[in-house]
């Protein structure tokens, strides 16, 4: 009866999935503010941010509240290859995947002796350590200022064509706006693509058999290793997986930004990664992706339009408020549980014999 069940909600989730891309392509079409694609823009980011969180804490329980240094990692690799070097986009991003997973390595190994709070104060102190060292070496990171001036994605000789060749299928002919909004519309669609593919990826390592050892660790580890589990190395993989996505989705980040700076590494981030994941519902990758999505919306679109200075304790405190009501009503999350909702009704109506009364 269950591997049954399995087809039907695979389908209908794989409808909902083909259609929110559908629209996510087509959708800068019917935009007139350039405003709001870059907001969309960073929600995707964020997507990648929540989703590469989610396959090391969601899965293992591990709890990271550090995940701004590898973001951040990320991030200033770029800006320092930059400044310095002037290299260009790709490389810079495979350096930052490079560094960010170094540095989830060096982490995760001394790590895997800690669980529960000592292991999120753990987390949280690498990235204050980070942060401490971008003030001290401010000559080159500039401090709160950062580094600017970094390449555009559209700069890219690989992704520069691939988010024109997207932008001229689904949006139109870009060779008519300014640069700055067709950098804009440049940037979108390279993080729409990388985006969906990571969260594609994370979403099918979760399903894999690989994904049911790391819940298996987070449901009961020392049964894990009575049935001969290697949990370290399980554990240590994903600390680098996330890392070096992190550090990935940093560098996209920055090269939409042009710039970078020490909000990058700062303890807010971390939070409000958290935030997003149980909201849209740890531990299955697509669900903190996408509340991400709706986090980055609201605040951005909602609460900004509303007057709300974006350096006041408003936001955090809402955020907050939000994540303790969701915490008591849904301690699953919001998206998760609606997918599964309308996934089994599909199930049921079709196993439903033809006439069959509600």
């Amino acid at each position: 009866m269950i591997a049954a069940l399995r087809p039907g909600r695979l389908t209908v989730n794989g409808l909902l999935a083909a259609l929110v891309v559908l629209a996510a392509l087509l959708g800068p079409r019917f935009l007139t503010r350039f405003s709001t694609i870059d907001v969309l823009t960073t929600a995707g980011v964020f997507a990648m941010f929540a989703a590469s969180w989610d396959i090391l804490s969601g899965y293992t329980g591990q709890e990271n509240f550090g995940h701004a240094a590898f973001i951040g990692a990320g991030g200033f690799t770029v800006g320092l290859l930059t400044k310095y070097a002037d290299v260009p986009v790709e490389v810079s991003m495979l350096a930052a995947a490079a560094i960010a997973g170094l540095l989830g390595l060096v982490i995760g190994i001394p790590a895997l002796r800690l669980r529960g709070p000592y292991l999120a104060l753990a987390t949280l102190a690498a990235a204050a350590a980070l942060l401490r060292l971008a003030f001290i070496f401010k000559p080159q990171t500039g401090g709160e200022e950062g580094i600017s001036g970094l390449a555009k994605l559209g700069d890219g000789a690989l992704l520069g064509p691939i988010g024109r060749g997207a932008a001229r299928i689904f949006y139109g002919d870009v060779g008519g706006l300014n640069r700055l909004n067709e950098a804009s519309i440049v940037n979108y669609y390279v993080v729409l693509l990388a985006a969906t593919s990571m969260v594609a990826v994370l979403a099918a390592y979760g399903a894999s058999k690989r994904g049911l050892l790391l819940r298996s660790i987070q449901q009961d580890e020392t049964a894990a290793l009575a049935s001969g589990v290697s949990t370290a190395s399980l554990k240590v993989a994903a600390f680098v997986v996330s890392s070096t996505l992190a550090g990935i989705a940093g560098s996209l980040w920055v090269h939409t930004l042009t710039q970078v700076n020490i909000d990058t590494l700062r303890v807010d981030l971390s939070l409000l990664i958290i935030v997003m994941a149980v909201i849209g519902g740890a531990g299955s990758i697509v669900g903190p992706a996408i509340g991400a999505v709706i986090i980055v919306l609201l605040q951005d679109l909602v609460l900004d339009r509303l007057g709300i200075d974006p350096g006041s304790q408003v936001k955090p405190m809402l955020f907050s408020a939000l994540l303790i009501v969701v915490m008591i009503v849904r301690p699953k999350g919001l998206v998760v549980p609606l997918l599964r909702r309308l996934s089994g009704r599909a199930v049921i109506a079709r196993a439903r014999p033809e006439g069959a009364d509600g």
